[in-house]
C-alpha cells in the first residue's frame, strides 16, 4: 500500500518509473542525489553528507558516521550511475569553479560552499519532479522510494537478502525483509490458493 498522509509505506517504483523520475528531476544536483539513492539503497540524509572523496572508481564509501546504523557501507557503482556521476561532477565542478574532490560534498545547501543540501530541499525538490509527471504518475513517491525501489527489485529479480543488505545497509534482515514489497501479482496468487 503506498504511503498516503504521512502513514504506511514509500511507493515502489519500476525501474521504468525511476527513470521517468530522475528525466523530471528539476536540476542536474536532484538528478544525481535520486540516482545515487536509486542505485545505493542509501537513506537521503546520508547521501546528501556524502563527499567526493568518497567516490571511488568501483565503490562509494559511506561512513559510518554518516549513517544510521553507525556501520560503514561501501556498495558497488553500477555502471549507469558511473554515468551519472561523471555528468554530475563536470556540472558541479563548472557551477562551483573548483574540483570536485576531497573532503567537498556532492550535495551543497543554496549559497554555501560546506553545508548540506537540507533534506526538506530535496524532498521538495522530489515533489516538483512529481509535478511535471502529472497525476498519471503513481502516488505515494517519497525520498525513501528509491531505496525501497532497489531492495524490492533485486530481492524480486533473485539476490539473496544478504546481498541487497550489502547495499542497503540494514542492520538486520528482517528490517530488510519489511522493505521488500510483495508484487501484486504474488498476491493474487497466494488468494487463488485459498480455492
Amino acid at each position: 500500500m503506498p504511503k498516503t498522509a504521512g502513514s504506511g509505506q514509500a511507493r515502489v517504483l519500476t525501474p521504468t518509473e525511476l527513470d521517468l523520475l530522475l528525466e523530471a528531476a528539476p536540476s542536474p544536483e536532484h538528478r544525481a542525489l535520486w540516482a545515487l539513492m536509486r542505485f545505493t539503497g542509501s537513506r537521503v540524509t546520508e547521501t546528501l553528507r556524502l563527499p567526493w572523496g568518497a567516490i571511488h572508481s568501483d565503490r562509494l564509501v559511506f561512513a559510518g558516521a554518516t549513517t544510521k546504523t553507525g556501520n560503514t557501507r561501501e556498495p558497488l557503482i553500477a555502471p549507469r550511475l558511473g554515468q551519472e556521476l561523471l555528468a554530475y561532477r563536470a556540472w558541479w565542478e563548472r557551477h562551483h569553479q573548483r574540483p570536485a574532490s576531497g573532503p567537498a560534498l556532492l550535495f551543497l545547501s543554496p549559497g554555501s560552499e560546506t553545508a548540506p543540501m537540507s533534506r526538506q530541499a530535496a524532498d521538495k525538490a522530489l515533489r516538483r519532479g512529481l509535478e511535471r509527471l502529472g497525476a498519471e504518475f503513481p502516488s505515494g513517491v517519497s525520498l525513501h522510494t528509491f531505496r525501497r525501489s532497489l531492495a524490492t527489485t533485486m530481492a524480486q529479480g533473485g539476490a539473496s537478502l544478504r546481498t541487497v543488505q550489502r547495499f542497503t545497509g540494514h542492520a538486520s534482515l528482517g528490517q530488510l525483509q519489511n522493505y521488500i514489497d510483495v508484487a501484486e501479482a504474488d498476491e493474487a496468487a497466494a488468494l487463488v490458493l485459498l480455492g
